[in-house]
């Protein structure tokens, strides 16, 4: 977590919306999360970890109240300069907290929707268990997750590539936080087993590496 905090503070949080922004990917997940939020009467969201609040423009044509987690400091100094942009009414709506996901803990009242956007892809499975574990007990009863997968559909040959291609990333990497990608099976086994029930998956991205999703979630 150090070296999370450490890659998502300074100027890489003061420049992290511009490097990406441009980017497809960030376009497919602009559009996946609108269409998720369509589908979901969420008055109140937390969002963990929160960034530098690139969905606030997506939380206030929902007219969300938000608490917004995130351990770095950096990427909450982004997301406030965003909110103090807001009309002052709104500002208001959003309450910012330095804190790790693998320390949230339930809050009163339980939020209408939990977010949870690129974290799992920097952490391995079991640590990735973890947090679904620990965002599932704040008891929201819809999720949007992001996800980086191995599909189930791939063979012997295109898993070894994944794996390879995956390795290769995280040598030329190898200062850098290291990616993670985590089997099908076994993720969507977690969700099963933590009481969810995927109601929509979108497609972000398909690389050598990976497949990247959005996934809409509702309590089974």
């Amino acid at each position: 977590m150090d070296k999370l905090v450490e890659a998502y503070s300074g100027d890489k949080a003061r420049n992290y919306d511009a490097r990406r922004a441009a980017s497809k990917r960030w376009r497919r997940e602009v559009a996946a999360m609108e269409a998720m939020l369509a589908d979901i009467d969420a008055g109140t969201i937390l969002d963990c970890p929160f960034g530098t609040g690139r969905w606030v423009p997506q939380y206030e044509a929902a007219g969300a109240t938000v608490t917004a987690v995130d351990l770095s400091q950096g990427m909450l100094d982004e997301a406030a300069a965003k909110i103090a942009d807001l009309p002052k009414e709104r500002q208001a709506a959003y309450t910012l907290i330095r804190e790790s996901i693998f320390d949230l803990s339930p809050s009163r009242p339980v939020p209408d929707l939990t977010v949870c956007i690129r974290f799992l892809n920097w952490v391995a499975f079991p640590d990735a268990v973890r947090a679904l574990e620990r965002l599932t007990a704040l008891g929201s009863p819809h999720m949007i997750l992001g996800a980086s997968l191995v599909p189930d559909a791939a063979g012997p040959l295109r898993r070894l590539w994944y794996g390879l291609s995956l390795a290769v990333i995280n040598w030329r990497a190898r200062h850098k936080p290291a990616q993670h990608v985590h089997p099908e099976a076994a993720f969507l086994a977690e969700l099963d087993r933590l009481g969810w029930r995927v109601v929509d998956r979108r497609e972000i991205m398909r690389r050598n590496a990976r497949v990247n999703y959005f996934f809409r979630l509702e309590r089974a």
